[in-house]
């Protein structure tokens, strides 16, 4: 008999003694507080998350769609996608013919060994590769494919990346990233260690056994497809699975580690919920098969849970777009009669305001849900205006981050007698995880209702950072507990509210920037122009909770030879040739005598962004 958590029911999310969702949850002021779901279902000591979405001895259940491209058409199907995987896998392995000449993957941070970068754009093949990897025991790195050479060349050095999965359209980059040398003269201990006849590339045109000279992902499988399948134990449980890319609670990218148990419990989490709302209200839970918008990027945190961490776990087909399109994203709505709209919350303010919405038939949409960054409240109310759940029902907010991808969410109506958790609060704790209301400083758990650092605990929460014991030590200043970063209040119901963000990230468009990278590319410019400088996270104007980024520079004597307007210029272009676009400074450039800072020498990036919007308020009053 397979462990309950692999058995083919709804049931095995919510684990063989789950609480009633009639049961009324009681608040409390003790200082660390549960979800009301109440922990994780049990699962096996060394599970693999492949395993979890694909039970050994357990049959397929009837084929479907899986995959779909909005734009091309072209489709993978549950059952192609289980064969490709298990063919990949065959390749992938260390211990095969392994064409690719691959060594074993480590366990955790303390050996070194087989690191297969991904470094691509969304694509219906990228969640088959990931897949691959899991039954193979390779561990693998997601990597944005928006990275600049110099960005890539980093992440490269942080995540030890051995071995790459390359899209075709980016090769130009990774060649320019290999061309900066290992690092050899710098003073980060971590060099680059790729080996150029790792390489592979995923191509558009299935038919290419090459491209660039490297070996194609199609061409792996087709020869995965010839070779025999022989038995192999699947590491799981505490083990290494896969890096993230990640700028961390503060500083600049780092490669965050997720073990299978963090992976495969941030995929049921949500699971779980949905299961406990369907039985709450008396439906059966997952009655109606899924079609969601895929959209999230497959290397992000969001995205993993989305397009990898359940493929099989329920029954869905993902229509994915390439890239966001406001227009081909309604037509896809319409012609494909999408259900589910997982999105960021850019893209939901334009659906909301955007009067093409009018021209297509939103019907099917059983729900929309943000994620990635805070969502503002009318925003949240707008779009729900334009779906069928209509505005008594705003677009729910879920909470998490890299390091815990999900901590907290509105919860359905009524549930557990909760309270409803209206936007402007990130709802309540998810099942599994504990959490803290701590004050930053003193280290010291607050009241209800007083402010101080969500901390969070539980099987989604990383062990740290790869290689890097000084930043895992910043974040778990007492052992299991995440130090968050945001500043939140718990009510008298438990609720948390989101109130600020005591690290220094901006959030753009749903992605990090972390201000000491900007920082430092400023610092870093050839002519020598800065003598010191802040960045920090201002007010767009349009209210989407997305930010511009903003420098404050203090000029070097060579800097001050130059004109502003000159100096402006070249820093702008400096910053946009080597960071993302979600990095640049389109907030503009001030030039300024000192920036502020604590007696221990902190800056008070805070203080700088207050006084700028304290100004634009002013100007904006001068003007009525």
């Amino acid at each position: 008999m397979p462990h309950h958590l692999l058995q083919r029911h709804w049931s095995r999310f919510i684990g063989p003694n789950p609480p009633s969702p009639h049961e009324k949850y009681q608040p409390h002021a003790n200082p660390i507080f549960a979800s009301p779901f109440g922990p994780f279902p049990p699962s096996p000591d060394n599970l693999n998350i492949h395993e979890l979405c694909f039970p050994p001895r357990s049959p397929l259940p009837e084929d479907y769609p899986l995959f779909i491209n909005a734009i091309t058409q072209q489709s993978v199907s549950l059952h192609q996608f289980y064969t490709r995987t298990c063919a990949l896998a065959r390749v992938l392995r260390h211990d095969g013919p392994n064409p690719l000449s691959l060594g074993p993957s480590p366990t955790d941070d303390k050996h070194d060994g087989e690191i297969l970068g991904l470094f691509s754009r969304n694509q219906i093949h990228y969640p088959m590769v990931v897949h691959a990897c899991w039954r193979a025991g390779v561990v693998f790195g997601g990597i944005s494919p928006a990275s600049t050479p110099h960005e890539l060349w980093w992440v490269l050095r942080k995540m030890q990346v051995t071995s790459i999965m390359v899209h075709e359209s980016l090769l130009g980059v990774l060649g320019k990233a290999i061309g900066l040398g290992t690092g050899a003269g710098d003073d980060m201990p971590l060099k680059l260690v790729l080996d150029v006849t790792k390489v592979v590339v995923l191509s558009e045109d299935g038919s290419m056994e090459r491209v660039g000279g490297h070996r194609t992902v199609e061409s792996l499988v087709r020869e995965g497809m010839r070779l025999p399948e022989r038995a192999w134990a699947m590491r799981g449980g505490d083990d290494l699975a896969y890096l993230f890319q990640s700028s961390g609670t503060s500083g600049l990218p780092k490669a965050m580690m997720i073990t299978h148990r963090n992976g495969y419990h941030s995929g049921i989490q949500t699971l779980t919920t949905a299961v406990q709302g369907a039985r709450f209200m008396g439906v059966e839970p997952f009655a109606t098969p899924g079609i969601t918008l895929g959209v999230i990027p497959m290397y992000h945190s969001y995205g993993m849970i989305l397009w990898h961490l359940r493929v099989n776990l329920v029954r869905n087909t993902t229509i994915l777009l390439p890239k966001w399109d406001l227009e081909q994203a309604l037509q896809a709505i319409q012609k494909f009669k999408i259900t589910a709209l997982p999105l960021v919350p850019p893209l939901i303010r334009q659906l909301a305001q955007s009067p093409l919405t009018e021209k297509y038939d939103l019907s099917s949409v059983i729900g929309a849900v943000s994620g990635a960054a805070y969502l503002p409240p009318d925003v949240a109310y707008q779009l729900a205006q334009k779906l069928p759940q209509g505005k008594d029902m705003p677009i729910p907010s879920g909470y998490g981050l890299s390091e815990a991808a999900s901590i907290a969410s509105p919860a359905t109506p009524g549930i557990f007698g909760l309270e409803t958790a209206m936007p402007g609060s990130i709802g309540y704790l998810l099942p599994g995880m504990e959490g803290r209301v701590v004050d930053p400083d003193t280290l010291q758990d607050v009241k209800k209702g007083e402010k101080g650092e969500l901390w969070a605990r539980g099987a989604v929460v990383t062990p740290g950072y790869f290689k890097d014991a000084k930043a895992t030590s910043d974040i778990f200043t007492e052992p299991g507990w995440l130090r968050t970063g945001d500043l939140v209040m718990r009510d008298e119901f438990d609720r948390i509210h989101y109130l600020d963000r005591l690290k220094e990230m901006i959030k753009v468009k749903g992605l990090q920037v972390a201000a000491t990278e900007v920082e430092d590319t400023l610092l870093e410019h050839p002519e020598n122009l800065v003598r010191d400088a802040c960045v920090a996270g201002v007010d767009n104007g349009r209210g989407d909770g997305s930010l511009f980024v903003r420098a404050w520079v203090v000029l070097t004597d060579n800097g001050r030879s130059f004109r502003k307007e000159d100096v402006a210029s070249k820093l702008d272009a400096w910053v946009k040739n080597r960071l993302s676009k979600h990095k640049w400074l389109t907030g503009g450039i001030e030039m300024v005598d000192s920036i502020p800072r604590t007696p221990s020498g902190k800056m008070l990036r805070r203080e700088m962004r207050d006084q700028y919007h304290a100004l634009l308020k002013r100007e904006g009053q001068a003007k009525l």
